[in-house]
């Protein structure tokens, strides 16, 4: 990988993310090549990028006919055409819908497709050509393996390299269900190791195997180290494998369980979130470089405070599961970003100068807010009791908001339902104890290298203990505990709560 290091060291990192380019290792390469294009006439790579497919497929099947796409002319500058492929410089996902391939092996582009400027014309190409409808919020890779499996002749064979975030998530439902009407999925070989698999990018990654054949299950690998590709044998059912049957998984399901292989545990009293809670995205400001406010800044730009709310704009300025008045305060007191630039009519005129250099710097035309009339206005959102971190890696970070405070999108905004809202401080209490998180975390989207995410719709859809079924006994202890909790914490406080939850949910 000596070159394509190089590469990464000589060209922009922003080309580089722009056109999601992470580089294929060989070993991996050489297994997927060896998978689709062993008995191949023809082989297709939709995103050339260094050629490994093209170099790889050569040397297992010089009679394979080679085909490759590539949009970005600076990489294949630098990497040259080393296979002597036909190598089509143009949109894979515009062009060819017609020619079917009896190989096609791929590492698409790993960039969110809104950053895709064209993205309507290729939505409008992809629901003619298949009748999925998808929305500017897909990532790109989905696209290039919707367009691929249409492209697979009858007796061919697809290998992709991909996020196993599509797996966990709603913009994959349709796209799963494709592959289990159709039974097109052979194999998937999950990697627990992550970081093994590209240079420069964290994510979570997979190989998905698919192919025509009559099948009635689905192999899930799961490998501790990429090495073991080496002696994998697909089709072969060992210790590393799970067998799912094809009647028995659902599109609408998670498939992390069968990716990792996990043991799930059955508990007793669960009910879906949003019983109990409404969750929202904290506030998007569209530029926190302009809008987010320390004291020193305020006192230098002399930011009227009629103009000022204040907000959380950063996860790591909230330590304790408890936020005061008082940790507002030594926060303002150190200078840290918990102001919000809230420009209104009355304050509008004050701050010109300052919406003018915003203007000049051109932060006016940034995405959210080229949307907003007029664009230095701010979202306006209630103030939520209970706050849950975005994303993690040591488990959620709940935190009771009784500093009446705003918070940027770094926490989602709990709200508890009306019927519900005198039981509060029982859900606060109950979302911070380990059992509870290991039941929300089921609902997780993994990100790489330990990095889990959660959108507001996988916490409103992730189960929960039914409070309704707590004892009067225990509802008081709980409470107590809390109370407690507000005048000193203690690790054993969370011990004592998870016991008593546990003891609703294990039977």
């Amino acid at each position: 990988m000596k070159k394509e290091i190089d590469y990464t060291n000589r060209v922009d990192n922003d080309h580089i993310k722009s056109f999601g380019q992470y580089f294929t290792i060989p070993l991996v390469a050489n297994f997927m090549c060896k998978w689709a294009c062993t008995n191949s006439t023809s082989l297709l790579d939709p995103a050339v990028g260094n050629s490994v497919f093209l170099t790889t497929t050569c040397n297992i099947n010089p009679n394979c006919k080679l085909r490759g796409y590539e949009i970005d002319n600076t990489i294949l500058d630098y990497f040259g055409n080393p296979a002597n492929a036909e190598i089509v410089c143009s949109d894979y996902l515009l062009t060819d819908w017609d020619t079917k391939y009896d190989a096609i092996v791929c590492n698409p582009p790993y960039n969110r497709f809104q950053a895709v400027s064209n993205r309507n014309e290729i939505i409008d190409a992809i629901h003619s050509h298949t009748g999925i409808k998808y929305s500017g919020y897909t990532n790109l890779y989905i696209l290039f393996l919707i367009k691929s499996i249409f492209q697979l002749s009858e007796h061919g064979r697809l290998a992709y390299i991909i996020p196993t975030e599509f797996l966990n998530s709603k913009y994959g439902i349709a796209i799963k269900q494709k592959l289990i009407d159709e039974r097109l999925l052979s194999s998937i070989i999950n990697f627990k190791n992550d970081n093994e698999l590209f240079f420069n990018a964290t994510t979570t990654c997979c190989i998905i195997l698919l192919d025509h054949s009559p099948k009635e299950q689905i192999l899930f690998y799961s490998l501790e180290s990429v090495n073991e590709l080496d002696t994998l044998t697909i089709g072969k059912v060992s210790n590393n494998c799970l067998t799912v049957d094809y009647n028995q998984i659902r599109a609408e399901d998670k498939w992390r369980i069968y990716l990792n292989q996990e043991a799930s545990q059955n508990y007793s009293n669960l009910i879906d979130v949003a019983n109990f809670c409404k969750i929202s995205r904290g506030i998007a400001t569209g530029a926190n470089d302009f809008f987010c406010m320390s004291k020193s800044k305020i006192e230098k730009l002399h930011i009227p405070q009629a103009a000022l709310k204040k907000c959380i704009c950063k996860s790591a300025d909230v330590k304790s599961a408890i936020f005061t008045e008082e940790d507002f305060k030594s926060l303002a007191q150190k200078d840290k970003t918990v102001y919000l630039l809230d420009i209104h009519e009355d304050s509008e005129n004050e701050l010109k100068d300052y919406i003018a250099d915003g203007e000049a710097h051109s932060i006016n035309k940034k995405y959210l807010l080229s949307c907003r009339s007029p664009w230095y206005s701010m979202e306006q959102k209630p103030i939520a009791p209970i706050w849950v971190s975005t994303a993690c890696r040591d488990g959620l970070k709940f935190i009771r908001n009784l500093a009446n405070v705003n918070s940027l999108t770094t926490f989602h905004s709990v709200f508890i339902n009306e019927p519900y809202e005198k039981d509060i401080n029982v859900i606060f209490c109950y979302f911070l104890t380990p059992i509870a998180q290991s039941i929300l975390r089921e609902n997780r989207k993994e990100l790489g290298n330990g990095l889990e995410k959660f959108q507001p719709n996988d916490l409103k859809t992730a189960k929960m203990l039914d409070i309704t079924v707590i004892s009067a006994d225990d509802y008081e202890r709980i409470n107590f505990i809390y109370y407690n909790m507000l005048e000193e914490y203690h690790s054993s406080q969370i011990d004592e709560l998870n016991e008593i939850f546990s003891s609703y949910l294990i039977a």
